[in-house]
């Protein structure tokens, strides 16, 4: 089990989840597990995320819902 837990909120932000994951990569400690909370994302954010071979990625996904649902949903 990971040392920590990386929860990373997503709705429509395909231009920055690269981004995003890229600086989360990019760190010296590697011990962790990342989970994308899409939201019902339109664009494609989750086919972005999606391509990323990594083992530590975890994607849930929901219907469109409000954001603090999907972050109920993280933690849950």
């Amino acid at each position: 089990m990971p040392l920590i837990s990386i929860v990373i909120p997503l709705y429509n932000k395909e231009r920055f989840i690269k981004e995003t994951l890229d600086s989360v990569f990019n760190q010296s400690f590697t011990d962790y597990e990342i989970i994308i909370v899409n939201d019902g994302s339109t664009d494609s954010s989750v086919f972005i995320v999606n391509a990323i071979e990594d083992q530590r990625i975890t994607v849930l996904s929901d219907r469109k819902s409000t954001r603090l649902n999907s972050s109920h949903m993280s933690i849950s």
